[in-house]
């Protein structure tokens, strides 16, 4: 008898820790919606000419995600975008069915949403650590050096500046810890920034390869666009001019050291997944990249399966005119006091799994982008408005 009376009692618990797991996850599911919603409305603020047209935007996004949620719950959607376009507000009120056909609680559940997010300004994003795995990020060490002061910097890993290194910008984002001397002060916890050149063919048209190695040593070198395969090494003084256009360096290393000299305009160096480069000694480098074509803007880039350290350690390595993009490989620039990397250069952008500055090298990133012919690609630059939820 005792146990014909506990089974209603316990069938009854059973059903209401079932619902409660269904609410929480369609709560979850509204939260993360509005979310996400708010974050999407907040990089078109600076850009949408009405601003109600971002708001309709974002209900419409709401939409589309909750369409996955079943026919018990049923929401409202409201957008509140600030009279000074500082910030979106996203709010979803629903209300899904109880088990116990809304008698318990009264009238269903009441489930609510709240976000607001941000644009972190109009700061250009100039440099992306686009890892985000572990010891992924920006690295300092030593009395190092980034210096970005009109423009972003995020991380989709950490920011670790160690010692007396200093990381100053105009904005430091980085999805997880900063720690070090940073100004200003980080930002942490960011969404991370998905790679803005993800789509981007980076394969030369012909890629014949039969590897031959090239040692320059002496006089000047004209290089014309195409496959150079093989290692090449450029010392002793020697001046390597890349003519303009698309330069793809396959199935080699390409080492500029001693007095060696790089320089090219309207060019870009494009590196295999078996390819990479060092700059060192006294080798001076002085690159502008492409204006036109399916490369313009950039300067060096890689295949998206290079791992590779590319690395600066040189006194001469001033001019990196473009966007360096090297999403899944390491960009470590080495040196002493005297060591000013991309100074000389009216802007640089940099796209890197893993950027490491060390010793007394000091990093600048200019942001002159109306300063020359060569154009910012889409996605970084002035084009790119980051974001933050601030709830």
């Amino acid at each position: 008898m005792i146990f014909a009376l506990g089974v209603p009692v316990i069938a009854v618990i059973a059903c209401g820790a079932v619902d409660l797991a269904a609410v929480n996850a369609d709560r979850n599911t509204l939260q993360d919606t509005a979310d996400a919603a708010a974050l999407s409305a907040a990089k078109q603020l600076t850009l949408a000419a009405d601003p109600t047209a971002v708001g309709q935007r974002a209900e419409d996004y709401v939409g589309g995600q909750l369409s996955k949620l079943s026919a018990a719950v049923s929401y409202k959607v409201t957008t509140d975008v600030a009279a000074d376009r500082s910030s979106v507000t996203v709010k979803i009120d629903g209300v899904r069915m109880s088990f116990f056909a809304n008698m318990l609680p009264p009238g269903g559940w009441k489930l609510h949403a709240l976000a607001t997010a941000a644009p972190m300004g109009k700061r250009p994003l100039c440099v992306l650590a686009s890892g985000d795995t572990a010891g992924d990020g920006i690295a300092m060490d030593g009395n190092a050096m980034v210096t970005a002061p009109k423009c972003l910097i995020h991380s989709n890993g950490h920011v670790a500046v160690q010692n007396s290194a200093w990381l100053q910008a105009a904005a430091v984002q980085s999805v997880g810890f900063a720690n070090g001397h940073i100004t200003p002060t980080p930002l942490v916890d960011a969404p991370p920034v998905s790679d803005p050149f993800a789509d981007m063919n980076l394969k030369p048209l012909l890629a014949l390869c039969n590897p031959l190695d090239l040692v320059f040593a002496i006089g000047v070198n004209i290089l014309a666009p195409g496959v150079h395969c093989g290692n090449m090494t450029v010392g002793e003084g020697a001046t390597v001019v890349l003519l303009p256009g698309d330069h793809f360096f396959l199935q080699g290393h390409l080492k500029l050291k001693e007095n060696a000299i790089l320089k090219g305009n309207d060019v870009v160096m494009v590196f295999d997944d078996k390819s990479d480069f060092q700059f060192s000694d006294g080798a001076e480098v002085r690159l502008q990249g492409r204006k036109t074509g399916r490369f313009a803007g950039f300067v060096v880039a890689t295949t998206r399966t290079n791992v590779h350290t590319f690395q600066i350690d040189s006194t001469g390595a001033r001019e990196l005119l473009g966007t360096i993009y090297i999403p899944s490989a390491k960009l470590q620039i080495l040196g002493t006091n005297s060591s000013r990397v991309a100074d000389q250069s009216a802007w640089t952008v940099i796209v890197a799994r893993l950027i490491q500055v060390n010793g007394g090298a000091n990093l600048v990133i200019n942001a002159d982008y109306a300063g020359s012919s060569v154009p910012v690609p889409t996605g970084v630059g002035p084009s790119a408005q980051s974001v933050v939820l601030k709830h």
